[in-house]
């Protein structure tokens, strides 16, 4: 019976453990944050927009560079469940030919839309609807349709139109990945006994005796033995770990994908008291540059100062060209996103703010928005939309924010490419006992937010690991 280290108890993390354990392996999963008690009690009345404040449950070991007078934290979920624990729990798959591209031009044979519909539809995680939409979500639902947009309940396979979308919630209560699928195992008898789960724990390197993985090494400075490990840090930290224990393939670390975004932010004209969840719906739209290549997310509403209450629209590029680079400074990740980069996502983006402008002058016309705000000195987006195309993206660039979607660091493809770090079944080239099965493996980023398309691919990658160790 193989025992096998899992690092990292993000959504990854948890599915593979899940998988791993289920198929008779024993797993001790590795998370540098808090434990479930921790977790729970960090975010028991916590909104989407309180994240910020959850401090333990937030890593700031890394720092976006790039198009920045100052390095500013690109920030993610650590703890038990990761991102997922304080998320906007958003489900989308992405579109079938996101996937049909991984096989057709990245070379990742059976990766294509029929086999990878299969392993999102094998996966658990509530996917549930808001019974309300809030109001600013709504008033932006609508504006859309007038302007256009069709009806669409998005979850599954990506469409243009405006509509709910499918939550990780069961009950109105988030699901995160960790109880989904870790919890369940704790607590029968059966499975408990092969499964430790080690908080506070951070790994700082595969422990490689020459091409073969043979365990961890940890920040306490001990070491444990294992007969295989499987990287689930992360795009940002997967990579840099590899890199760490001596493994310079020449795409580790490159290939940094993330979907560019801008947060627009929205005085409200009136106050609103509202129980709902801060996101629950959608506007995918085309653009010149491609299908379904760009996403209005409305935030709904949460009280300002002074009697005043904002919310929130971020427009955001999901099908993009541009790729940076990952590397370690002194012990921190320094990130270079080079986000709109190509001409093709800087139009997508123009496209996405113009869009994002007609949707809002919309709203306005109700009377229940009194201004739209581009940054925290008062540009308006009627200014910003006014400006020339160069001097437009130059703003947007300094202004930039991301979907926090990174991925793609250690992509799979073809070993004869310079551009892939691992095979399609997640093994690290050049290796032994050695997997990733996490975002990091996208060799292209989809049309989605990234948490289901991370949990499908980290399922994927489980049952070939189960089944050539179990």
């Amino acid at each position: 019976m193989s025992r096998i280290a899992v690092v990292g108890a993000g959504p990854a993390g948890c599915v593979v453990t899940h998988r791993l354990v289920s198929a008779g392996c024993t797993v001790v999963l590795f998370e540098q944050g808090v434990g479930l008690e921790s977790v729970y009690s960090a975010r028991s009345s916590m909104r989407f927009s309180d994240a910020l404040k959850a401090e333990e449950l937030l890593d700031h070991s890394g720092f976006v560079t790039d198009a920045r007078e100052q390095a500013l934290p690109y920030l993610r979920g650590q703890g038990v469940g990761g991102t997922s624990a304080i998320n906007a729990m958003v489900q989308t798959w992405g579109c079938p030919d996101d996937y049909n591209q991984w096989e057709r031009i990245y070379g990742c044979a059976g990766w294509g839309w029929s086999a990878v519909r299969q392993e999102f539809q094998s996966l658990h995680m509530g996917s549930s609807r808001a019974l309300h939409f809030g109001r600013f979500s709504h008033d932006v639902v609508n504006a859309a349709q007038r302007i256009g947009a069709g009806e669409v309940r998005h979850g599954a396979a990506c469409a243009d139109g405006a509509g709910s979308v499918a939550l990780s919630q069961v009950d109105g209560k988030r699901l995160d990945a960790f109880s989904a699928y870790v919890l369940p195992l704790m607590r029968q008898a059966n499975t408990a006994e092969r499964l430790d789960v080690r908080t506070q724990s951070k790994v700082e390197a595969v422990l490689m005796e020459g091409a073969v993985a043979k365990g961890v090494s940890l920040a306490n400075g001990t070491e444990e033995y294992f007969d295989a490990v499987v990287m689930c840090a992360g795009a940002i930290w997967t990579p840099l770990l590899l890199l760490r224990s001596g493994l310079f393939g020449p795409a580790i670390g490159r290939n940094l994908q993330d979907h560019p975004s801008v947060s627009i932010i929205v005085q409200m004209a009136q106050n609103v008291e509202e129980i709902v969840p801060e996101v629950t719906s959608l506007v995918i739209a085309s653009s010149a540059m491609g299908e379904s290549n760009i996403h209005l997310l409305p935030v709904n509403a949460v009280s300002g100062g002074n009697g005043m209450q904002f919310a929130q629209l971020a427009a955001a590029v999901t099908k993009v060209s541009s790729r940076g680079l990952v590397k370690e400074v002194n012990q921190k990740a320094e990130i270079s996103l080079c986000s709109l980069s190509t001409n093709d996502d800087a139009e997508a983006m123009r496209a996405a703010l113009i869009l994002a402008s007609d949707v809002l002058g919309s709203v306005k016309e109700n009377g229940s928005i009194v201004e739209c705000y581009v940054d925290n000195e008062g540009t308006r987006l009627h200014e910003l939309i006014a400006h020339d195309e160069a001097s437009m993206i130059k703003f947007v660039q300094r202004q930039l924010g991301a979907y926090s979607h990174a991925s793609g660091t250690c992509a799979m493809g073809d070993q004869e490419s310079d551009r892939a770090a691992v095979s399609v079944a997640g093994a690290v080239f050049n290796t032994r006992q050695l997997w990733v099965a996490d975002a990091s493996v996208f060799p292209d980023i989809p049309r989605a937010a990234t948490q289901m398309p991370t949990m499908m691919v980290a399922s994927r990658i489980a049952r070939g690991i189960a089944q050539q160790l179990a």
